[in-house]
């Protein structure tokens, strides 16, 4: 049994449906019986049912398989409680056999009611739907590979037309786990318990809108059971975030919290250098140099009074070239470069991207513009991936590697994992989910954020605040995963109390100051 603690867990894992399988069959194959497995997700998807849900009348919709089991177990749990529930069994019991079918048992035994829906789906179902106030789905779990049809696709339509709130388990039945576009028709859950682990179908678009709130619920596997197991992602939680935030000394002063240049901005794209040194001070950072094209220069000294400022050679309004000895001092002064946002895409530009990135000795944020100088010289990238952490959206990345942008979207995270494997680096690629991957192919998904975000600057934000993390003595990885968490945690804090819509790239950084005294307080 997998030992409890008072500090909740700093990370979630996401398995496909065949490492939640393989991790099934360990636990059996270690001596855990698959009733007891079944008995102790139904126990923990109970207890989490009856303390939030206040079940009144409940109907548990039910198939054949481990999932169908799992309600089964719900069902008798619930009327242990006192609660008046009624099981739908859609698959028929002459289908259930082993596991699931001593939970049937279990249940007849316990005195429970049971309807089969063996046929069509009639009148008699739809009153019994009607008088619910929860519906807990237990039809499919993560073993569904084809689309509903016949008589589990007429409940689920009956389920998502009722009043009830709908709870399903480990994934609403109808969506294959491993995938983010829904397979056909789906239930559309107000809360989905996952079990014991999350899977892809709970994090990916569109098929994360409809699990609703998503909860892991426990579920008793010796920890033996996932050796060899490579999870395909994780998530972090909140313990994991406090645990990676970077400790402050009390002695501390400017050069003890690191030194950041940031190499950014162009005529029109002020605010991108603007935004992004100004999250570089929210994050902690010491000390911030802002080197841009001088004749944008005066615009950024009387909107950032905290930073100093470099003013470049420019020709047209973007940096022309890096000959230039305060810049040279400039980096070799430096903790952490910072380079992209809004620089421009002209070719001498690109150029002195090109130049900078490999010469500098320490820690490279690179963004935006900066990603996309490197769109015929990837190799230069792997040679200093070690200390490199590009934060691209999928169409910066696809032009990389030759791909589209949707392209890049619909696999995100093989693709993540994929190129910062290729290069050494890593790579926190935007988007819903945010994926981090680190160079020994572990992916790392961001569960936090909403549609604020998805405005101009926000990224600009991102990439301040992953330099000024790791100014503060964070890793790579470890800010890359800190600051998207951070950074959708600002833009939901936000959302409390005013519409998505309306935030602005300039609010989250002000937000950091309360966002991070959260953070701190969740160690």
């Amino acid at each position: 049994m997998i030992a409890k603690t008072d500090r909740p867990p700093a990370e979630r894992l996401v398995l496909t449906a065949d490492e939640q399988r393989a991790a099934d069959e360990r636990a059996v194959a270690l001596g855990v019986p698959r009733v007891d497995l079944m008995e102790s997700a139904g126990r923990s998807a109970t207890e989490w049912i009856l303390d939030r849900m206040a079940p009144d009348r409940v109907v548990i919709v039910v198939g054949s398989g481990g999932n169908g089991g799992d309600g089964l177990v719900v069902a008798r749990r619930l009327i242990d409680a006192g609660i008046d529930v009624e099981a739908l069994l859609v698959a028929g019991p002459d289908r259930l056999s082993g596991a699931p079918l001593a939970m049937l048992d279990r249940l007849r035994d316990a005195g429970g009611r049971v309807r089969s829906v063996a046929d069509a789906v009639d009148g008699a179902v739809d009153a019994t739907l009607s008088r619910a106030n929860v519906v807990v789905d237990a039809l499919f779990g993560s073993g569904l590979s084809r689309p509903l049809a016949g008589r589990y696709r007429d409940v689920v339509e009956r389920v998502n037309a009722g009043d009830a709130r709908v709870v399903s388990l480990d994934l609403p039945s109808g969506l294959a786990s491993d995938r983010g576009a829904p397979i056909g028709v789906s239930v559309r859950a107000d809360v989905t318990l996952a079990m014991a682990f999350l899977k892809p179908a709970h994090l990916l678009f569109p098929a994360r809108g409809l699990c609703g709130n998503v909860a892991v619920v426990a579920v008793d596997y010796p920890p033996e059971a996932l050796v060899g197991i490579e999870a395909w992602a994780r998530v972090p939680d909140r313990a994991g975030i406090a645990d990676r935030l970077p400790a402050r000394s009390p002695t501390g002063h400017k050069g003890t919290f690191g030194r950041v240049l940031v190499v950014a901005g162009s005529v029109g794209m002020t605010g991108a250098a603007i935004l992004c040194a100004r999250a570089v001070l929210r994050a902690g950072a010491g000390l911030v140099t802002l080197a841009a094209p001088a004749s944008v220069n005066p615009i950024l000294e009387a909107a950032l009074p905290e930073a100093i400022t470099l003013p470049l050679p420019d020709e047209d309004g973007c940096l022309a070239s890096c000959d230039d000895d305060r810049f040279a001092r400039a980096l070799d002064s430096a903790d952490v470069l910072a380079i992209g946002p809004g620089l421009g895409r002209a070719e001498a530009t690109a150029g002195v991207v090109r130049t900078v990135v490999p010469q500098f000795g320490g820690p490279i944020v690179l963004d935006a513009d900066g990603i996309v100088a490197f769109r015929d010289h990837v190799d230069a990238l792997a040679g200093i991936g070690d200390r490199t952490l590009l934060t691209p959206h999928p169409g910066e990345l696809g032009q990389l590697i030759g791909r589209g942008g949707d392209e890049i979207d619909a696999d995100r995270v093989e693709a993540a994992r994929a190129f910062a494997r290729t290069c050494g680096l890593t790579l926190l690629l935007k988007g819903r989910p945010t994926a981090i991957a680190l160079p020994d192919g572990v992916v790392w998904l961001n569960p936090t954020g909403n549609t604020g975000l998805a405005t101009g600057g926000s990224g600009d934000v991102l990439t301040g605040l992953v330099a000024g993390f790791v100014a503060g003595g964070a890793s790579l990885g470890d800010a890359a995963i800190l600051s998207a968490y951070v950074h959708g945690w600002a833009a939901e804090v936000y959302a409390r109390d005013r519409a998505e819509r309306s935030l602005l790239p300039s609010d989250l950084a002000d937000l950091f100051s309360t966002v991070l005294r959260e953070v701190e307080t969740w160690g």
